[in-house]
């Protein structure tokens, strides 16, 4: 039941991001919004992890079903993608590439920046 009231939780956070949406004419999507709630409430410490915890744990265990629309959406215009194949293919290496240099160079540079800070 826990794991139930914390889903409800998240839901009802994405609901009033929604609203909010509406209420904005649409300046920023709901699920946006519902995410920077909780961040708020998290930060401010209205509510604490452990309150979504359980139900957070259960969506990251159950991620590949959630990609699954994604993936058969693209598999619905394959015919259409086809000719684009190699190109697609290319900017998904390069980028997976670019995207572990980047971060590997955001953590040299932390860490270079946090050994200055214990030196001093």
């Amino acid at each position: 039941m826990n794991l139930l009231r914390q889903i409800a939780l998240l839901f009802a956070l994405c609901v009033v991001g929604e609203l909010l949406s509406a209420l904005t004419g649409g300046l920023l999507p709901g699920n946006v919004l519902g995410m920077a709630l909780l961040l708020c409430l998290l930060l401010a410490r209205c509510l604490r992890p452990a309150a979504i915890e359980n139900a957070a744990d259960f969506f990251l265990n159950n991620m590949a079903v959630f990609f699954l629309p994604a993936t058969l959406g693209i598999l619905r215009v394959y015919d259409q993608l086809a000719s684009e194949l190699v190109k697609l293919i290319v900017i998904c290496v390069v980028t997976t590439f670019l995207t572990a240099a980047a971060a590997g160079w955001t953590v040299a540079l932390v860490r270079r920046l946090q050994r200055k800070e214990t030196r001093k």
